[in-house]
């Protein structure tokens, strides 16, 4: 387990990412979320060139989406399939995982509003 510090996600954060998401694009893939997700960790400047400040000098490294950023995202993924909220497939030719949809509207809008 690696330490908190200010650049790490929250389950909350990325859950926050994911519903913003299917509120959008209710037909979707997890590959579609995995990249909104890498998208707004590079706008948030949290992945590549992120430049940290420790006792006055300046270090600038690249940061992938950790393992565990992967983990909690998919954590909330399973949270959302086992809730309902999403369920497997979006058209007659995707009718299997890596493929989704929001099969419940309502849930979701108030999962929004939660997170």
């Amino acid at each position: 387990m690696r330490n908190h510090n200010e650049m790490d996600l929250t389950k909350d954060d990325i859950l926050k990412m994911i519903v913003r998401h299917l509120s959008v694009f209710p037909l979707t893939s997890l590959a579609a979320i995995r990249e909104v997700i890498g998208s707004s960790l590079k706008q948030r400047g949290l992945i590549s060139g992120v430049t940290e400040h420790i006792s006055g000098a300046a270090a600038t490294y690249n940061r992938k989406i950790s393992d565990e950023d992967m983990r909690l995202m998919n954590d909330c993924i399973y949270e959302l399939l086992n809730s309902r909220i999403i369920t497997p497939g979006n058209n007659l030719d995707h009718m299997d995982l890596p493929w989704i949809h929001v099969s419940d509207q309502e849930k979701l809008k108030h999962m929004y509003h939660e997170h």
